[in-house]
């Protein structure tokens, strides 16, 4: 059984003591408890998606950040949003027929990747220092 590798770091003081104090709260070892931490903040990388996600977000990987900023900000276009919401009215009703059907599938899955864009483009822009804008400051902005 190969050894966990292991990483030596030097954090800052305040940060050692927190985390320390973290431990005795929780009757944890520190050890544990920083590579829960750093598990439940360190997302997930695209190489652990499907195969249709993981090239989605890996091309956005090379974009430059003006760039990445315009996918983070980006909507669906209004005629396709009226379009999907008809057709989740007509579904909830049970009236599509098998064409509607396949497209209210598309328009979802076109959703989905958008979500997924724009939040992988954020989280991109995180990790090269930007500061992102509060849920208030997005709302005003693509509100």
């Amino acid at each position: 059984m190969q050894a966990a590798p292991t990483i030596a770091i030097e954090l800052p003081q305040l940060l050692y003591q927190r985390l320390q104090r973290l431990a005795e709260l929780t009757r944890r070892p520190l050890e544990k408890l920083v590579v829960q931490t750093l598990e439940a903040n360190v997302p997930s990388l695209p190489e652990n998606l499907s195969p249709i996600i993981r090239e989605t977000l890996l091309d956005l990987e090379v974009l430059d950040d003006e760039i990445l900023w315009q996918v983070a900000y980006s909507t669906i276009s209004p005629k396709q949003q009226n379009k999907y919401s008809h057709l989740l009215q007509k579904n909830r009703l049970k009236t599509l027929n098998k064409t509607e059907q396949i497209t209210l599938e598309r328009l979802y899955q076109e959703s989905q990747r958008h979500t997924i864009r724009k939040g992988y483009a954020f989280v991109l822009l995180k990790w090269r220092g930007y500061s992102l804008p509060t849920l208030a400051e997005l709302e005003l902005k693509t509100g």
